[in-house]
């Protein structure tokens, strides 16, 4: 029973050590779900850092997000565009 105790304790005083940077990593990840400029900036970000596989993962992104932005505003030429642009980076 002390045994238990002291587990629940230990991990209690783990959790209220950990940093709170992962959340706001988190958070920033989720804003750039939906805005293109932050899934643009994250392909830059990994283009400096030497991470390809991630760079073409954030430009496809920001491809997406932007085509679907001109279909919902009735853009057709620039929702073509986007998705042609798309396109060529596969």
């Amino acid at each position: 029973m002390r045994t238990l105790l002291l587990i629940g304790f230990a991990g209690l005083v783990t959790a209220a050590m950990i940093p709170q940077a992962p959340a706001q990593d988190l958070r920033r990840i989720l804003h750039a779900v939906t805005e293109p400029n932050e899934a643009r900036r994250y392909g830059e970000e990994a283009h400096r850092n030497g991470r390809p596989d991630e760079e073409r993962y954030w430009q496809r992104y920001h491809a997406g997000l932007q085509e679907q932005r001109a279909r919902q505003n009735r853009r057709p030429e620039e929702e073509r565009y986007w998705h042609q642009y798309g396109e060529g980076l596969r």
